[in-house]
């Protein structure tokens, strides 16, 4: 069990921080699935022997290269990061007060939990090229919400980080805010 929380190099207010980006595989994929439609624009254009027709394939694959690649980029904004005030991730924040039972989730556990298991007032921030994640309690009586689920690649140095920040919030670590 951890018995400090050391910061993490480039965040200096930061315990734990994770950039959810996509795999450098599905950029392959998305690539040599787009790339046919300049081909598509190539065969259907009405001259290609003219110098209008390869413009427009080429038009056509510029944008469509484009709009894979901010698509994929827009699915890759996503963090996971864990400080002082509790766990953030992207824009919704989790108070450390509010942190209860941490839960290392695997990939059976994770279909699990989000598939026959599921809750619909759970906050969930997943991503479907992670398998692995944490289940985080919500001990807080305000809040509705019975527990947040989020994917990580490091589950088990979340889970303890979340659990050791939740001790000390509760006042029954040394460094803890009572």
């Amino acid at each position: 069990m951890m018995t400090s929380m050391a910061r993490t190099a480039g965040h200096a207010d930061s315990f734990f921080h994770e950039r959810r980006r996509v795999p450098l595989w599905w950029w392959a994929v998305a690539l040599v699935i787009a790339l046919p439609s300049v081909e598509i624009v190539s065969v259907f254009a009405p001259d290609m022997s003219s110098h209008g027709g390869w413009l427009l394939a080429l038009g056509v694959g510029i944008v469509t290269v484009a709009l894979v690649a901010a698509f994929l980029l827009s699915i890759s904004r996503s963090s996971v990061e864990v400080d002082a005030a509790g766990l953030r991730v992207d824009r919704q924040m989790l108070p450390a007060a509010a942190i209860g039972r941490v839960r290392v989730l695997g990939d059976a556990t994770m279909r699990d939990v989000l598939g026959r298991d599921a809750r619909a007032d759970a906050v969930l921030s997943i991503k479907p090229w992670l398998r692995t994640g944490v289940q985080i309690e919500v001990i807080d009586p305000a809040d509705p919400t019975p527990y947040w689920v989020v994917a990580t690649r490091r589950p088990a140095e979340l889970a303890n980080l979340l659990g050791t920040l939740a001790r000390r919030a509760a006042g029954d670590e040394p460094g803890g805010s009572n």
